[in-house]
């Protein structure tokens, strides 16, 4: 296999045992391989680690990367210094990226095979492993680690689009890991259709079409904004008609379903179909070969297609706005988005992806600002607008600078920001009240409607009734009991 290269680039630790003479060794035996290195990447441990000399590296640039480790065998210590310090520089790399991954322990070793099969690191990265036999010289082998993981399929994706504001499969906060692990799991079910439930602005679009596209190998994804559709012509826009099925019909015309063929049909705001529509839908929803009939014929077709739902309500709202049988049939795999304010350990990533997706000019930083003052603002606000809060400081930042803001125009944008998010605030104050979520009436009646929507969220955090027992040290029975209750 040719690996040549031109002005690659070579990430490698610091070899602890073997200082720098080790470092020469692999640039020598990566020339033998014909790999051409312009500029290593020397992630080391401590300040006071030696150097390697012109004559190791014959006129390659050094950039000395410290990262210190409180414990140098833990995996989850290596892990996160090296996706917190190492992997947002090597997006701005030319060529291609090689990874020495001889050099460190054991568990560093495991760390960039880990990187890699989740394709956390630059698309094109070769690994290489310098072998040092009893016997014999020493040579440097390829690592071939073909392990193909969901996290690689969506990384693939976003380095396809990388402007695309996205989240990371591979989250920091523990309920959005959840989510979108179990997104993975349901979207990788045939035919089962999946439904997705979040506040408005947390990305279930985005999702949907850079999560589920891709895992289900159906890159192309028909959006159908529910709510827009024109009641009287709802019926026809998504299953299509036949020519003189109606008034204006003068020609037969595919509908969302049939276009979607091939692909994934989802619904955003399903709720806002009418109920005839539901009704047609849920013939064809629990039929495996997707049957349905245009307006106007009689005959039956069928489309190879895969349908996600989505609703920015409630789990109970929900189900009082759908048809029972199609409710019945698209709960059945449910994903539940959590809100940026569950989610604190993200923000800043998605901070960044949000600035960069917004960035419109060049003379802007591509660098998205921070600073103690935006880490307050984003970490005491409730932001009710979730990724569009994050969008509307974005855009007033950028509006205060044709660069990266400075200190004076941070804080005036911070103001703004403030000010703009106290008014949707009380907006959002004044259309609520203060039992919104506790049932409404007597307060046995708001108990009974509390206890109802803590058994059923335990179940879904849990995964079963009997694991949610265990955890609130009650009995599964009395959880049951309490799920099923409805309120009077």
């Amino acid at each position: 296999m040719n690996r040549g290269v031109t002005n690659g680039s070579l990430l490698t630790w610091a070899s602890v045992g073997g200082g720098p003479a080790v470092l020469g060794d692999v640039l020598r035996l990566l020339r033998t391989r014909k790999v051409r290195i312009a500029r290593v990447l020397y992630l080391m441990q401590s300040e006071d680690m030696p150097l390697p000399t012109e004559s190791d590296l014959g006129g390659i640039t050094l950039d000395r990367i410290l990262v210190p480790l409180a414990d140098p065998t833990h995996h989850r210590v290596i892990h996160d210094a090296v996706r917190d310090r190492i992997l947002p520089r090597l997006r701005s790399l030319d060529g291609v990226l090689h990874v020495n991954v001889s050099s460190g322990t054991p568990a560093m070793h495991a760390v960039w095979l880990v990187l890699h099969a989740g394709g956390a690191l630059p698309m094109g990265t070769l690994l290489w492993s310098a072998q040092r036999p009893r016997t014999g010289p020493t040579r440097i082998d390829p690592v071939d680690f073909p392990i193909d993981t969901y996290l690689a399929q969506i990384r693939r994706g976003a380095t396809a689009r990388p402007k695309e504001a996205r989240f990371d499969p591979a989250s920091r906060s523990a309920r959005r890991r959840q989510a979108l692990d179990t997104l993975a799991r349901y979207a990788r079910l045939p035919r089962a259709p999946l439904l997705v439930l979040g506040e408005r602005g947390t990305g279930k679009t985005r999702l949907v079409e850079t999560f589920v596209g891709p895992l289900k190998n159906r890159p192309k994804v028909i959006t159908v904004t529910c709510g827009t559709l024109d009641p009287h012509l709802a019926m026809s826009m998504l299953f299509g008609h036949v020519r003189g099925a109606f008034t204006g019909a003068e020609r037969d015309r595919k509908g969302f379903i049939e276009e979607a063929a091939g692909g994934v049909l989802f619904l955003d705001e399903v709720q806002d179909l009418e109920r005839p529509v539901q009704r047609q839908l849920v013939r064809t929803l629990q039929d495996p070969e997707r049957r349905f009939r245009r307006v106007g014929e009689a005959q039956e077709r069928n489309a190879d297609v895969e349908v996600v739902c989505a609703s920015h309500l409630s789990f109970e709202a929900l189900r009082k706005r759908l048809d029972p049988d199609l409710f019945d049939r698209l709960s059945l795999l449910l994903v539940e988005i959590p809100p940026l304010r569950d989610c604190r350990e993200d923000l800043r990533d998605d901070w960044t992806r949000v600035w960069a997706e917004a960035r419109s000019l060049e003379q802007l930083s591509p660098e998205a600002p921070w600073s103690a003052a935006i880490e307050r603002a984003l970490k005491g606000d409730p932001l009710p607008g979730n990724l569009r809060d994050l969008q509307r400081l974005a855009l007033i930042l950028m509006a205060r600078g044709s660069t990266a803001p400075s200190v004076s125009g941070t804080e005036q944008g911070l103001l703004e920001w403030t000010a703009l998010q106290a008014r949707f605030h009380a907006a959002e104050q004044k259309g609520a009240t203060p039992t919104d979520g506790l049932g409404t009436g007597t307060w046995d009646g708001r108990v009974r409607a509390f206890k109802r929507r803590l058994a059923r969220a335990a179940r879904r955090e849990h995964g079963s009734y009997v694991a949610a027992a265990k955890v609130l040290g009650v009995s599964e029975r009395m959880l049951r009991e309490h799920a099923k209750k409805e309120k009077e």
